[in-house]
């Protein structure tokens, strides 16, 4: 996991220009990012990196990002959480479910 100072907002844009632009929080409330009823299987999707930010002056800005990608058709995306207290108890299911290939590696993940 990643601790970092950027803004969540820093980081998405980060990831987006990554290839990572898909909004795997659809998979919380039964939808999927593919087109007409195919659902995605969970079991396809791998974890690449996690980055948990702190509220300096707020607990409730804590939050925890998860980049993610499917590995039967390699559509990447990311997934966001609460952290602590203030996760959420449906999506805290779904990541459990989710492999965690992240690997601690020199790659800067953070430019």
């Amino acid at each position: 996991m990643i601790n970092t100072e950027k803004t969540l907002t820093e980081v998405i844009d980060v990831l987006r220009s990554r290839g990572y632009i898909e909004d795997f929080n659809l998979f919380e409330v039964g939808l999927s990012y593919k087109k007409g009823d195919e659902k995605v299987n969970l079991n396809d999707i791998v974890i690449d990196k996690t980055y948990r930010f702190t509220g300096q002056n707020d607990l409730e800005d804590e939050a925890v990002l998860y980049a993610m990608r499917n590995t039967k058709d390699g559509v990447k995306g990311i997934f966001v959480n609460g952290y602590g207290t203030y996760s959420d108890k449906e999506a805290d299911e779904i990541i459990s479910q989710i492999v965690n290939r992240e690997e601690d590696d020199n790659d800067d993940w953070m430019n």
